[in-house]
Order: C-alpha cells, then sequence, then structure tokens
C-alpha cells in the first residue's frame, strides 16, 4: 500500500497539477501539444535510448512479455473490430478507431513514467512497448486508414511495414538495442546527456496530459456511453486477463516482469488514439470520452498493480 503514497500519487498530483493549469487559464491545448512533441520526439526517446543502450541483449522472459501483451492486443483488437460493427452498425474504419482505443493504452505519458521509478519493470516494460509500436499500431492504423481502391497496394504494403520505423520512441529503442550489441560503453558525458534529457520525459508527460484533460472539449457521456462502456470493457479487463493469462502459459516467474506487464494493460486508453482518430477524422467524440473515461479508472487499476505487485 505504501506505494501508492510513494509512486501512484505523485504521478496523480502531477496529472492533477497539469489539470489545475489548464483549468486556471495558465497552460492551453497548444501549450499541451507542445510539450507532447518536446516528450515525443526528444526526451522519451532519449530515456529509451538510455534505458537500452545500457542493458543486456534481450533474453527469454522479454521476448515472453511481448508474447503476453501481443496475445491480449490480438484479442482486443479482433473484439473491438468485429463486435463494435455488430452491435453497432459500425463502418469498417469506425471499427478500426474503436479497437484502436480498445487496446493502446497510454504507455508513454502515464506507465512509462511510472515503470522508471520501479526497480526492475523498465526493461520488460519497453519489451511491450517494442511489440506495441512496431506491430499492433502498424495493424490498427491499417485498420483506421480509409479503404484505397487505387491500385497502389505495393506503397500500401511498404508503408505498413516502414512506418513504425518512423516513430521516435520505436527508432530510439532500436539503436539503443544496437548500441548495446556493439559493445560500445555507455558512461561518462553520453550516459550523463542522455540520462539528462530522458529525466524530463516522466513529468513533462504527466504535466501534459493533466492540461489536455482540462482544456479538451470531451463530449456529454451519455451521448456514447455503449461504445466507451465496450472499449473500456475491452481495454482494461479483456486485455488485461489474456495477456496476464498468456504470460502464466508462457511460465513468467520474474516478478519485476509480472508488475511491468500488469501496469503496461492496464493503463488507460491512449491520448495518441484521440489523435490519430482526429488526423483520419473518424470516431473523434467516442475515442475522447474512452480517453477522459478510462483514465479515472486507472486511478483504481494502476494503484490496484503498485499494491498487488510493487
Amino acid at each position: 500500500m505504501s506505494l501508492v503514497f510513494t509512486v501512484a500519487l505523485p504521478v496523480f498530483t502531477v496529472i492533477a497539477i497539469g489539470f489545475l493549469a489548464g483549468r486556471m487559464k495558465l497552460m492551453n491545448l497548444a501549450d499541451s501539444d507542445a510539450l507532447n512533441k518536446f516528450v515525443f520526439r526528444f526526451a522519451m526517446p532519449c530515456a529509451l535510448f538510455g534505458l537500452t543502450a545500457g542493458a543486456s541483449p534481450p533474453g527469454e522472459e522479454d521476448l515472453a512479455i511481448g508474447l503476453a501483451y501481443g496475445a491480449g492486443a490480438f484479442a482486443a483488437v479482433m473484439v473491438g473490430y468485429v463486435l463494435s460493427q455488430r452491435m453497432f452498425g459500425l463502418t469498417k474504419q469506425e471499427a478500426g478507431a474503436h479497437a484502436l482505443s480498445s487496446t493502446l493504452g497510454n504507455a508513454v505519458f502515464l506507465g512509462l513514467p511510472i515503470a522508471l521509478t520501479m526497480e526492475g519493470w523498465a526493461r520488460p516494460f519497453v519489451s511491450a512497448m517494442l511489440i506495441e509500436g512496431t506491430v499492433v499500431i502498424a495493424v490498427l492504423t491499417a485498420l483506421i486508414a480509409p479503404r484505397k481502391e487505387d491500385g497502389h497496394a505495393l506503397e500500401r504494403a511498404l508503408s505498413f511495414i516502414t512506418g513504425p520505423f518512423k516513430n521516435p520512441l520505436i527508432l530510439g529503442m532500436i539503436l539503443g538495442f544496437l548500441y548495446s550489441a556493439l559493445g560500445i560503453p555507455f558512461d561518462g558525458p553520453v550516459r550523463t546527456f542522455f540520462d539528462l534529457l530522458g529525466r524530463a520525459a516522466g513529468p513533462t508527460a504527466l504535466f501534459s496530459l493533466g492540461v489536455f484533460l482540462a482544456t479538451h472539449q470531451f463530449p456529454a457521456f451519455k451521448s456514447v456511453a455503449g461504445r466507451v462502456s465496450l472499449i473500456a470493457l475491452t481495454k482494461m479487463a479483456l486485455l488485461p486477463a489474456v495477456a496476464l493469462g498468456t504470460a502464466a502459459l508462457l511460465g513468467i516467474s520474474d516478478p519485476h516482469y509480472w508488475g511491468a506487464l500488469a501496469l503496461f494493460v492496464f493503463v488507460p486508453s491512449g491520448v495518441g488514439t484521440f489523435i490519430l482518430a482526429s488526423q483520419y477524422g473518424v470516431y473523434k467524440s467516442e475515442t475522447a470520452a474512452a480517453v477522459a473515461f478510462t483514465m479515472m479508472l486507472s486511478v483504481v487499476t494502476v494503484s490496484g498493480v503498485l499494491v498487488v505487485f510493487g
């Protein structure tokens, strides 16, 4: 229980301060966007590079974590994509956006700052992030993108393969693993630089998340209650159940890996889901409401993870 006060309480307090700053008009949505760009393009890639550059190559349990999360994500994508069409009569593109919100969690802006404070959790958390960034996001982006019948199949296939590698977070992780594999010492001013910039990622991301929640205009929950409830049930119950069940079947024994996986799957729907939905102009109200609703649920789920696994 002490970890709820030493880790979760400060994390949600930083979010609350950002929320208050937004409500008091000290920060606005444009400020949140600027902070997000700093975190996404600079601070978090440096944090991930520093984490992986000084680590040993991925082992069997790292692979098992990736497979366990992948199983949970696959179940969430399938349920979100298929069931939402049958229950609510969504188009395929709307169903893709629904599946996106049902699967993609707030790993970068909420989960990773917590994982970095917990001994032994950062490495397995990053292993799950790598699967999410290179496989899951690629699949979900393909589902939400408009269907094109223009004959450019090869171009779309290449975009599907190369798209994740344009993500600064994925590049930071991959370059860090390559740096480690080459056996180059990671110390002195090199480590200091990446540590210095990387430490800014967590608090900035949390504060920016609070500003976003305060300044974004969310729809009335009643108007989207059924769809958002299905998203929340899939994201916060089905996905964790399948992922943790798969981890048990794979024989993961390290408690740090269990804690990291639990944290990864119990974070709320990510702000990035709304950004992507907005980019394609589809399912924006439902996605925004899902971000807000699952964020409220995460106060309980994240605290619970720290109590059980911390």
